[in-house]
């Protein structure tokens, strides 16, 4: 056979990798659960003796037992990534995602000496969106700038507004900012700058955006900080009648 005769590969379409990314999850978590489960019980174990070979295997079984854990995290980050198909679109209160989300992370970030600002737009009209999906995606945006901020604090504002026929969330932090190499990979899956991530947190945010019918933009200066855009279609027709 020659080989532009050769077949290409099936692309998968977003419910047939939904379904596929939960098998695979679901085969896998099963034997990381057992794993999990018979390492705590070799911990008990090792507890009862005392020495420097006890101390060792403790701190052997309390790495594994984290990668272990590491690698749950990691495949429910790839479901998250893959389920797309799934949302259960519905009227939204951006404002009230907005408040929601910052209640929910303003105590930690005064702990950390972040400031955190909410400028909404009371005059919105609602988003066609999944409350649920769109809270996770909008925290997810809120704790990668509360990470870059770490070790110098800094100013993080959540921002509503309009956005031609459309309606917008920004996330706007004051942190280090991205180089351009960081900013023109960050979308890739499985990429990232930071110890033990994943590099499913903005492509999966990125990708659900677009499953709303939206999108998401990212853009970030070295020494200046960052500004996200998540773009969502407002309801159509909500006054008439």
């Amino acid at each position: 056979m020659a080989q532009a005769d050769r077949p290409s590969a099936p692309t998968l379409d977003p419910a047939t990798l939904s379904r596929v990314a939960g098998g695979l999850v679901h085969e896998l978590k099963n034997p990381l659960s057992t794993l999990g489960l018979h390492l705590s019980l070799l911990e008990e174990e090792w507890r009862k003796d005392e020495g420097p070979r006890a101390r060792r295997s403790l701190q052997v079984l309390g790495r594994l037992r984290s990668e272990v854990g590491r690698l749950n995290d990691i495949l429910e980050d790839f479901l998250r990534y893959a389920r797309t198909d799934t949302l259960e679109l519905a009227p939204t209160d951006l404002n009230s995602v907005v408040e929601h989300v910052a209640r929910f992370v303003e105590p930690e970030l005064r702990a950390q000496k972040v400031g955190l600002q909410v400028l909404a737009d009371q005059g919105l009209p609602r988003a066609r969106a999944d409350e649920s999906r769109l809270r996770q995606a909008l925290l997810n945006l809120v704790i990668n700038a509360r990470q870059a901020m770490e070790q110098r604090g800094g100013q993080i504002t959540l921002i509503t507004r309009r956005e031609g026929d459309g309606l917008a969330i920004e996330v706007l932090d004051d942190g280090p900012g991205m180089s351009a190499e960081v900013l023109a990979r960050c979308w890739e899956p499985w990429y990232s700058t930071k110890a033990g991530g994943s590099g499913l947190g903005l492509p999966t945010v990125r990708r659900l955006m677009e499953a709303h019918g939206g999108g998401m933009d990212l853009q970030s200066t070295p020494g200046r900080g960052t500004r996200a855009v998540l773009r969502l279609p407002a309801m159509e027709d909500q006054h008439s009648g």
